[in-house]
């Protein structure tokens, strides 16, 4: 029996909403095709990047991490509950700057905005599941984005979620992980380790621990089920790195059965078209997994150029902006031999910047994906192309 268009168009859009997380109503009517994104910004900071962002005309935009931060400058109090209360209290305030600034302000009436915290907008630095203001921390991160107070996210722990856009055979997905309310324990290293080949070591080492995790239980389930819905695009968001496996800071290698689990479940759900978005480093970067690089990589090879591009910082990179450095008259020194990184294609990006996807859907020779960094004054400075179809599984 042949089922009518409607209903094949219907049937194409139809999603399985998962038991736990966030699964937003499908919005077909909404076609994306350049999305911006970013990390590690302060709306305390005097800046360019708004009006560089919002001459892009992008359709969504979509924040990585540190979007603010609530522990700069460092807490004081006696207690840990003290400091943690200062942070808290900062949030509102932080938050409210950066929606009246104009720029975000006018992004914000032409754009969709998502996104997803790292760890100072989460709080404090570097702390996972053992931050004792994560629960005040999520209602604050929801008033930031408008979420209703009688929504289901109020009542979830966890900030993850997933949102598809676009008709039938332009569907982009963005599936947003949240990498700290579920975080079991960073393990610091020894300083003493003979194990490092140049430049700063960085604080952490693989867990020991075989029961650690990145995401927890049901947040690792409902990523199976969304991954396994149909999209043209999937843009995963993690506010920490997952290709980047060579540094010592934070990074899904800190938890290398997380890392190796994602991996094989990218390798083993869907047919393709991943794109990783991460920030967190304060500095940008293009990765392409290499199996022939790993330990296990036959296992977790994905059998097509699985991507990810590193946008950080807004306003927050080491040397500040490009144009700054430029007129200094003693400029900062750009040393980043801490920044190791077997998979990166070209070079490390130290200056303000911030991210561009544009998925061109009426190429001639097909539909093409350009992933893009472009300096807070707007000139763009790396930008990689591939055709959507060699995203595919097999195509390569």
């Amino acid at each position: 029996m042949r089922l009518p268009a409607p209903l094949l168009a219907l049937l194409a859009t139809a999603v399985v909403v998962p038991l736990a997380g966030h699964q937003a109503p499908p919005e077909p009517e909404r076609l994306l095709r350049r999305i911006a994104f970013g990390s590690c910004n302060s709306p305390l900071d005097a800046t360019a990047v708004w009006e560089s962002v919002n001459h892009r005309r992008p359709d969504a935009w979509i924040w990585l991490g540190d979007t603010v931060y609530a522990d700069s400058p460092a807490p004081e109090g006696t207690t840990p509950a003290a400091r943690a209360r200062v942070a808290l209290d900062r949030l509102p305030q932080l938050y409210a700057r950066q929606l009246a600034l104009p720029g975000y302000a006018l992004l914000r009436q032409r754009a969709r905005i998502l996104g997803t915290w790292d760890d100072h907008d989460y709080g404090m630095n570097d702390l996972g599941a053992d931050w004792i203001g994560r629960e005040e921390a999520q209602q604050h991160f929801l008033d930031f984005y408008g979420e209703p107070a009688d929504s289901p996210r109020r009542r979830r722990p966890g900030v993850y979620a997933a949102y598809r856009f676009g008709p039938p055979g332009r569907v982009i997905q963005v599936i947003l992980l949240d990498t700290r309310y579920f975080r079991s324990p960073l393990l610091r290293g020894d300083s003493r380790e003979a194990d490092w080949v140049d430049g700063r070591r960085g604080p952490y080492v693989p867990s020991r621990d075989p029961n650690a995790t990145l995401l927890g239980a049901e947040q690792w389930a409902w990523l199976e089920a969304v991954l396994r819905e149909p999209a043209d695009v999937r843009l995963l968001v993690s506010s920490i790195q997952v290709i980047p496996d060579d540094h010592r800071f934070e990074k899904w290698g800190n938890f290398p059965q997380e890392r190796r689990r994602l991996l094989r479940l990218l390798a083993n759900t869907g047919d393709g078209g991943v794109v990783i978005l991460s920030g967190d480093r304060h500095a940008g970067e293009l990765s392409q997994f290499d199996a022939t690089r790993e330990p296990e990589g036959k296992d977790l090879d994905p059998r097509y150029p699985l991507l990810e591009l590193t946008s950080s910082a807004l306003t927050r990179s080491a040397p500040t902006s490009f144009a700054g450095q430029l007129a200094a008259t003693t400029p900062k020194a750009m040393v980043f031999r801490h920044e190791l990184n077997r998979h990166r294609l070209g070079s490390l990006l130290p200056y303000n910047h911030f991210g561009l996807i544009s998925v061109d859907w009426e190429a001639k020779d097909g539909p093409a994906v350009t992933l893009a960094l472009h300096l807070d004054h707007g000139e763009e400075v790396l930008r990689h192309r591939v055709p959507l179809a060699s995203l595919r599984r097999g195509a390569r």
